[in-house]
């Protein structure tokens, strides 16, 4: 049996039994992390792909506070990439401009996140493969605190697949 526990605009998550969750998604991002994955790095869940759009990984239960969840350097990062500037208000850009603009961004993290800026920018370029147009928003929804760390469930998204679901919702 299993229970929905969280719907997206692009993903459906369901709870299992075994205590994963199974993700019902037409998210190229979701694919990604599951056949080549964005790096070695803490800051990303396993996701596995076991069928067409559906995949498992891990439940991490909503974080109640990330400030008190989060070790001190951690709950820094996390600050850190709040700031980070989106692309919006922008006028038509193109794609490749979304994934040079996030590479700049992530690079002007301080120095004391290399490690945690590396795998933003492999994240980037593993997400290359699919398309130029990457955005990255980053919430508290969207992530979860890991024994002290902080983990990145859900912050990138091909805008043209934003726009694609957009329109077929207003069709």
């Amino acid at each position: 049996m299993k229970k929905l526990i969280g719907k997206g605009t692009f993903t459906k998550a369901y709870l299992l039994n075994s205590g994963k969750v199974e993700l019902h998604s037409i998210d190229p991002v979701k694919e990604c992390m599951a056949l080549w994955g964005f790096g070695d790095s803490y800051l990303w869940p396993i996701i596995e792909r076991t069928d067409d759009e559906i995949y498992t990984m891990d439940y991490f239960p909503k974080t109640p506070s990330l400030k008190n969840s989060l070790e001190p350097r951690q709950y820094q990062l996390y600050s850190a990439l709040r700031k980070l500037k989106p692309l919006w208000g922008y006028s038509r850009p193109q794609d490749w401009e979304y994934s040079d603009h996030w590479r700049k961004q992530f690079e002007s993290l301080p120095i004391e996140f290399e490690e945690e800026k590396q795998a933003l920018l492999e994240a980037v370029d593993s997400l290359g493969n699919y398309g130029q147009d990457i955005q990255f928003e980053i919430s508290p929804r969207n992530v979860r605190a890991i024994n002290g760390k902080l983990c990145l469930l859900d912050c990138f998204f091909f805008v043209s697949q934003l726009q694609l679901v957009n329109s077929r919702k207003a069709a």
